[in-house]
C-alpha cells in the first residue's frame, strides 16, 4: 500500500517546531506558579518534592543557556530557556530551603 505524503518545505517544518517550542515553553512558565505557591506553603520539609528531579532540570537549563549563547545565539531562545532555568531553580531553591528548616527545626537544642 502506498503512503499519502504531502510535500511540506523543510522551512515550514523548521517554522511549526519553533512556534511549538515557543508556545509550550511560554505556557510552561505559568506552571511553575502553583508548584512554587505549594512548596512555599510546605511545612514538612518539603518531602513530596524530589530535589534530584528538580534539580536535573536547573542543570538542563543550565546546559540549555550554553547552548543557546554559544550554538544557536537567539535572543528568544535564551530568553525562554532563562525564564525555565529561574522557574526550576526558585522550586528547587524553596524546596532545599523548606528541607533544611524541618530538619532544623527537629534537630534537639536548635534554636
Amino acid at each position: 500500500m502506498q503512503s499519502l505524503s504531502i510535500p511540506v518545505a523543510a522551512d515550514t517544518w523548521l517554522g511549526l517546531i519553533a512556534w511549538a517550542y515557543l508556545l509550550t515553553n511560554a505556557v510552561r512558565v505559568f506552571t511553575y506558579i502553583p508548584q512554587i505557591l505549594a512548596v512555599w506553603k510546605c511545612r514538612d520539609g518539603a518531602r513530596s518534592v524530589s530535589l534530584l528531579t528538580w534539580g536535573s532540570w536547573v542543570l538542563s537549563h543550565v546546559a540549555a543557556t550554553a547552548y543557546g549563547v554559544l550554538v544557536v545565539k537567539d535572543a528568544l531562545f535564551l530568553l525562554i530557556t532563562l525564564i525555565n532555568f529561574a522557574g526550576c531553580g526558585l522550586v528547587a531553591a524553596i524546596a532545599a530551603r523548606r528541607r533544611w528548616q524541618w530538619k532544623q527545626a527537629r534537630t534537639p537544642g536548635w534554636a
